[in-house]
């Protein structure tokens, strides 16, 4: 049974075919209990037969917030943003929650409409990784997700260091590379980053450079934390400069995973080391162990979602919580 070939079931619809009204329809959706046990039985399963879904954003209208979770990413082939997503999904299953995602590619523009359709959906929560944590960012088109009843926290890239977050400790991760650095005896050094007005890439570049020897020479290339962008940066750097480095360190996984590609193409794995906040993503999978600073994901995962679902639920949570990293593959 259809309304017709052409458009989705409506209440009308449904109450036509049941002989009850459009309000006693709603209800059995919205209100069931008021609604008596033989007419409501009748009115599902005509609904059923019909295919009707209910329509979740106009039943949450009227209330403070919707079952809704919205995760809003500038790239999800970052692997931690990967485990947020999976784990956050896991828990918002478990609480009766739907999750959202949307993928912002590095436009303020698909930032801005993603933020707009979750508060207008009056979304329980939204994790966010702003598209740049620059301290000149122009961060307006956020202000709608700021002052609405939505419960925000930033994971790892922060519009706004004062709102809740979960992050990592960059200024600890750049002093692990720096004690590598040391111990090794490189002279000649590339250091890969984001945006150079990244507020990451510049805790973790100036806290590398700031525990190693100054007479070590070091060549700071800014590129960009998405992959493909980064590659080919990394890629017109090798062909304008010198590429006699001892050593290049990537400040996170997927821009060391880019340097590494780079450098196979002009040949000069195995003639450097590579360093990486972050794991290079699939590495070890092809026998590649290299050194670098590892923040756990499941445990950063696991703290986003439980934050968020506290905080939804009002129970208590950590408002700001910094994940330490530790050293791995080095010897």
């Amino acid at each position: 049974m259809k309304a017709s070939d052409n458009k989705s079931p409506t209440i009308t619809d449904i109450a036509r075919l049941a002989g009850v009204s459009s309000i006693t329809v709603s209800r059995t959706f919205t209100a069931p209990e008021k609604v008596k046990p033989q007419t409501r039985e009748r009115i599902l399963q005509i609904a059923g037969q019909m295919n009707y879904v209910p329509n979740v954003f106009a039943q949450n209208i009227k209330n403070a917030q919707s079952p809704v979770i919205g995760i809003v990413t500038d790239d999800t082939f970052n692997q931690s943003y990967s485990w947020v997503i999976q784990e956050l999904c896991r828990h918002a299953e478990e609480r009766d929650y739907s999750v959202m995602i949307f993928t912002t590619r590095g436009s303020r523009e698909s930032e801005a409409r993603a933020v707009n359709t979750l508060v207008s959906y009056k979304a329980a929560g939204v994790v966010l990784s702003a598209i740049s944590d620059a301290p000149d960012y122009d961060s307006s088109h956020l202000d709608i997700l700021k002052n609405s009843a939505t419960q925000l926290i930033q994971l790892d890239r922060q519009f706004d260091t004062s709102l809740p977050a979960v992050c990592v400790n960059d200024q600890r991760a750049g002093e692990l590379i720096a004690s590598v650095i040391r111990e090794k005896g490189y002279r000649n050094i590339l250091i890969v980053g984001g945006g150079e007005q990244s507020r990451i890439t510049r805790e973790r570049v100036t806290s590398i450079c700031d525990n190693i020897p100054g007479d070590i020479r070091v060549t700071r290339l800014y590129a960009d934390y998405r992959y493909d962008a980064a590659k080919e940066i990394i890629a017109n750097h090798f062909s304008c400069g010198s590429i006699d480095y001892d050593a290049i360190v990537g400040i996170n996984g997927a821009i060391s995973l880019a340097a590494s590609n780079v450098a196979v193409r002009w040949s000069l794995s195995p003639k450097v080391d590579f360093l990486s906040i972050d794991e290079i993503p699939n590495a070890e999978d092809f026998g590649l162990f290299y050194t670098c600073v590892v923040h756990d994901y499941e445990q950063w995962a696991t703290v986003v979602a439980e934050n968020l679902i506290s905080a939804i639920e009002g129970r208590p949570w950590q408002r700001r919580t910094v994940i330490n990293g530790f050293l791995k593959n080095h010897r």
